[in-house]
């Protein structure tokens, strides 16, 4: 991965995650309607890990520089 600064992967983090918020409620949009819906949430899902990762490595990333 790119060598960012950490306010930039947080910031793609906390966007991931807000994205996956989005897909989950389109998701369930699609459920009450009767409508295919499950590749959705796997993609909200994915859009959720993906996230937390970022985030994760944003924390660590930010710890490490303030030693």
């Amino acid at each position: 991965m790119m060598n960012l600064e950490w306010r930039i992967l947080l910031t793609i983090g906390i966007g991931m995650l807000i994205g996956s918020g989005v897909a989950f409620y389109w998701g369930y949009q699609l459920k009450t309607v009767g409508d295919s819906f499950s590749h959705i949430w796997i993609l909200a899902l994915g859009f959720a890990w993906v996230g937390s990762d970022v985030i994760q490595k944003a924390i660590t990333k930010r710890s490490n520089n303030s030693k």
